[in-house]
């Protein structure tokens, strides 16, 4: 089944839609936060948070416990190491800045480059073929991709099924 763009935003929001405004800004903040502090130092703690938001450790130990709910990756001393880009291994490496991380999913390997302002060099497998793709993704575009051929299918989270999940431990 094909979705339109707007079919796959709409099934996206309706994931937040009983999240007011004022958390959605704060999860924002919070989320480019740690995937900035994750790809310069592999991890982003509490305090650290908290320097970033201009807010107490308090209030950003709570906003890491309540991304964690939705799948950021906390180590076991409550920093967290996981937001899109993970020191974690996923099928997706993601050099950048000098640091081998990985993305957890295909998709993250093409924004996150524009969220960070640098370019990263993707190397990921098709799940289909076995095949090695490589990418050069710059912030602005996609400077290089070997096979010329690979593609990018995107997935409405509810036409996965209730048995199935996306994220961290998404399969893609």
């Amino acid at each position: 089944m094909s979705a339109t763009l707007q079919e796959v935003i709409s099934a996206w929001r309706a994931d937040s839609a009983a999240v007011p405004l004022d958390e959605l800004d704060r999860r924002i903040l919070g989320l480019t936060a740690l995937v900035q502090g994750i790809a310069d130092r592999g991890a982003v703690t509490a305090i650290e948070l908290a320097a970033h938001l201009g807010t107490s450790p308090e209030e950003a130990s709570s906003l890491l416990r309540s991304l964690a709910a939705g799948g950021v990756e906390l180590a076991e001393d409550g920093s967290a190491v996981g937001a899109a880009l993970t020191t974690r291994p996923t099928p997706h490496r993601f050099g950048v800045r000098g640091n081998e991380l990985y993305a957890w999913c295909a998709l993250n390997t093409l924004f996150l480059p524009g969220l960070l302002d640098a370019t990263a060099e993707v190397r990921s497998t098709c799940p289909e073929s076995g095949q090695e793709i490589r990418l050069v993704v710059a912030p602005d575009r996609v400077e290089s991709c070997l096979p010329d051929t690979a593609v990018l299918s995107v997935v409405i989270p509810q036409a996965l099924g209730p048995d199935r999940k996306t994220g961290p431990a998404s399969p893609t």
